[in-house]
């Protein structure tokens, strides 16, 4: 798991990503494989129906996805801030920040497996916005779960996209954008204005990947993690990751409640969420 964390920085600030090898263990794989495959049997059937869109990155028919991996099982939450690459998500975009230490937040911790015969992606960016910003807004961490190669539908990335001042265009492959070949327990960070996507997949193995979505506090997460999270789960949850799951950055309800975004002690909504049974 050691690199050069300087070295890290700058690959990221120039080719948009780095991968960091050996990160996770092979037990541990083993073990986070099967609680995957478990939550993804048990609560798929509960999801709803996502809007088709013109990208077609909501339609789910070829992959098997786990979303709200936090509040499934107290066994996940080691990899919301995980030693081996939290240091560099948090330099990142902590920097150029109010003495560089604002506080960032989990946005979304969901994990996939495309299923063979699943196409290729639309590339496209998680930043929501195009083109180099002065410090990354939102930094994405891709944990491996399986080998990740051109036939089992690993990740494409443009290297250098995120300072370009554009969308991919619709449906095309750019002569620079590489297909990531990494070993199961490697872990890809990158910035989530970079173009990436899926890549179709021949094979019919295994390809689990845990995405974790990091940004600066003020950007909304994907789900409202202060009202998801059950009471079994929260009493595991550890300062820091509290802080992570933005329980110290709720907005207030009104002028009445609080004046400022950020509160002095966590604000924790889910004391009666269920998961569904």
């Amino acid at each position: 798991m050691k690199y050069d964390f300087e070295q890290a920085i700058s690959e990221i600030d120039n080719s948009g990503y780095f991968v960091i090898p050996d990160a996770l263990t092979t037990p541990e794989i083993a073990k986070l494989k099967a609680m995957l495959e478990r939550d993804h049997t048990k609560y798929s059937p509960h999801y709803v129906n996502s809007s088709t869109t013109g990208h077609g990155l909501n339609d789910k028919t070829f992959e098997k996805v786990v979303y709200n991996m936090h509040n499934k099982d107290i066994n996940y939450l080691p990899y919301l801030n995980h030693p081996s690459y939290m240091p560099l998500v948090e330099k990142l975009l902590k920097e150029g920040s109010f003495e560089n230490n604002e506080p960032i937040h989990l946005l979304n911790i969901s994990a996939r497996c495309p299923k063979k015969g699943s196409p290729q992606q639309q590339l496209h960016l998680d930043s929501n916005l195009p083109g180099k910003n002065a410090f990354p807004l939102i930094m994405v961490v891709i944990l491996m779960l399986d080998d990740f190669n051109e036939h089992n539908g690993t990740t494409r990335l443009v290297p250098g996209s995120h300072k370009r001042d554009c969308y991919a265009a619709n449906g095309l492959n750019y002569k620079d954008e590489v297909l990531l070949e990494a070993s199961a327990g490697s872990v890809l960070v990158f910035n989530g204005a970079m173009w990436h996507g899926g890549s179709s997949k021949t094979l019919s193995d295994s390809r689990w990947g845990i995405v974790l979505g990091y940004g600066r506090w003020f950007i909304k997460p994907s789900f409202d993690f202060s009202a998801n999270t059950p009471n079994d789960i929260y009493q595991k949850l550890s300062p820091a990751q509290k802080d992570l799951l933005g329980f110290n950055t709720t907005p207030p309800l009104d002028e009445f409640t609080r004046m400022t975004r950020k509160s002095k002690k966590p604000e924790w909504f889910g004391q009666h969420y269920q998961l569904p049974k």
